[in-house]
């Protein structure tokens, strides 16, 4: 009668032992990559959200409203950035064909939270009313104001420029975001202001 043999336990566990080191090295990699795409869409979403954002506040600013009596720009900086003299956290301005002290056409753009949100307001106290959300989360906003020197040379404008309001040309707008609490992300877009400094000097 011819023998039989199997296998002995300790060597069924060496094998098992030695498969499953294989298959966690081999999990790696595809774990890896799943997390890479998911950081992926997580980043492209929130410049998605970003770049929405960024283009509405584009697109209301381009409806300040400018004085060409002498008064210049309606608009007010919120939160000057410390340090900076020319860039602020917020921004108020009333719309063209809206007066001062009309909450309807005057708005405040702002980081109230994780949130970056556009309120109607009222000149020149610009408190909050009404927010509507237009990006979330949101980790900064940021808003550069410059005048053009001689030429066409841009130059910062300090908010605290008793001619700010006559000289703004254009405002460059940044949003931040950190999502996932992976790399931070940027949108970046400036406007050129109608009616302005910009456009006299043009």
């Amino acid at each position: 009668m011819r023998a039989e043999y199997g296998f002995s336990l300790l060597e069924l566990v060496i094998v098992m032992v030695l498969i499953s080191l294989l298959a966690v090295g081999a999990m790696q990699p595809i774990l890896s990559a799943f997390r890479s795409r998911a950081a992926v869409a997580a980043n492209l979403s929130a410049i998605d959200g970003l770049r929405y954002a960024t283009e509405r506040i584009v697109r209301e600013l381009r409806q300040a409203r400018f004085d060409a009596q002498g008064s210049g720009f309606q608009l007010v900086p919120l939160d000057v950035m410390a340090g900076l003299s020319n860039a602020s956290t917020g921004i108020c301005f009333t719309r063209v064909g809206g007066t001062a002290g009309d909450a309807l056409t005057s708005v405040a753009v702002r980081l109230s939270g994780t949130q970056a949100t556009l309120d109607r307001v009222t000149l020149p106290g610009c408190a909050a009313s009404a927010p509507k959300t237009l990006a979330d989360p949101v980790s900064a906003v940021r808003f550069d104001y410059w005048a053009y020197g001689s030429g066409s040379t841009p130059l910062p404008l300090a908010v605290a420029d008793a001619q700010f309001s006559t000289r703004l040309a254009y405002v460059d707008i940044t949003l931040s975001a950190t999502p996932g609490n992976g790399p931070a992300v940027s949108y970046h877009s400036r406007v050129v202001l109608r009616n302005g400094a910009w456009g006299v000097r043009k």
